[in-house]
């Protein structure tokens, strides 16, 4: 049950992190700025895809 409440945070978190740096696209500021929300991106991506996979995984059978 823990690691379904885990995946449903970070499910939320990370498509937040993505949805946000899909709106927010406007590709003003500096280079460390626009390499932080790139990088940030990936970070969201990441968390979002984990997130999912362990969302939707079988459980394992315990066998003790």
């Amino acid at each position: 049950m823990k690691n379904k409440i885990l995946s449903i945070i970070g499910i939320l978190w990370g498509g937040a992190i993505v949805i946000r740096w899909l709106i927010s696209g406007s590709g003003e500021g500096s280079g460390a700025f626009q390499a932080g929300q790139g990088f940030a991106a990936i970070f969201g991506v990441i968390i979002l895809g984990i997130s999912l996979y362990n969302f939707f995984k079988k459980p394992k059978d315990k066998e003790n």
